[in-house]
């Protein structure tokens, strides 16, 4: 089947291609650059009604510094997270993330490898991430960011209480 699609892909651009070659007349110059501008400005227009139909959804800067919220240590080292700290579902958790070595990012997934979040980690700054468990349980740990020759070891899991 794509080779159907690429081959009448081929012939299509090759019969444009053809049919813009052939013409003897010289262009007309300046309705080429009233083309152009045209083009400049719709494609400026999609853009940015692109950007602000996607902007606000964005979640940077949303989770990060709740007061109220539970308190979870985790520092990721090779080839281990290290997590202190217990936590409750229902209530938001505050994710203090370190690292001791190299780059890691923490991924978050259910048992069932559901991506909740993740975040990266760098070494010599705190990251803060806030997420409220909906339901308790347990969940994984993993990193998602290769971190040296045992990376596939770097796994936990955090257990959620009621």
């Amino acid at each position: 089947m794509s080779y159907v699609v690429a081959t009448v892909l081929v012939t299509l651009i090759g019969i444009a291609v053809a049919a813009s070659t052939r013409s003897r007349k010289r262009p007309d110059v300046e309705k080429l650059r009233e083309r152009e501008k045209a083009w400049f400005v719709v494609s400026v227009a999609l853009l940015t009604a692109l950007l602000f139909a996607t902007i606000f959804l964005t979640p940077y800067g949303k989770g990060a510094g709740d007061p109220g919220a539970q308190q979870l240590n985790v520092k990721g080292v090779q080839f281990a997270w290290l997590v202190k700290g217990r936590v409750r579902a229902g209530r938001p958790v505050q994710f203090n993330l370190t690292s001791g070595d190299v780059n890691h990012n923490l991924g978050l997934y259910t048992m069932g490898w559901k991506l909740l979040f993740q975040v990266q980690v760098v070494p010599g700054r705190t990251q803060h991430y806030v997420y409220t468990f909906r339901r308790p349980g347990s969940y994984r740990v993993v990193c998602l960011e290769f971190c040296g020759l045992d990376h596939h070891l770097m796994n936990t899991t955090i257990r959620v209480g009621a």
